[in-house]
């Protein structure tokens, strides 16, 4: 994906959930196959780096797809 090409809600699943890590890293946790990192190049995100109060729900899929931005 160029870094022009910023992906679009539709390019996920309905059931996908868009998560941000210590203010500005965007997860997706896509159900059946885990949870993808994608700060920079997407991959797959290890998640015991989750912990208690260090990620949070994205309040919009917008807001999710900013850090997307901001992150390349």
């Amino acid at each position: 994906m160029a870094v022009k090409d910023l992906p679009k809600r539709s390019d996920f699943p309905a059931d996908a959930e868009f998560h941000i890590k210590e203010f500005d890293i965007p997860l997706v946790f896509i159900p059946r196959q885990g949870w993808f990192n994608w700060f920079g190049t997407p991959q797959p995100y290890d998640v015991s780096g989750l912990k208690l109060g260090n990620n949070w729900p994205a309040t919009s899929f917008e807001e999710w797809v900013a850090l997307v931005k901001d992150s390349r």
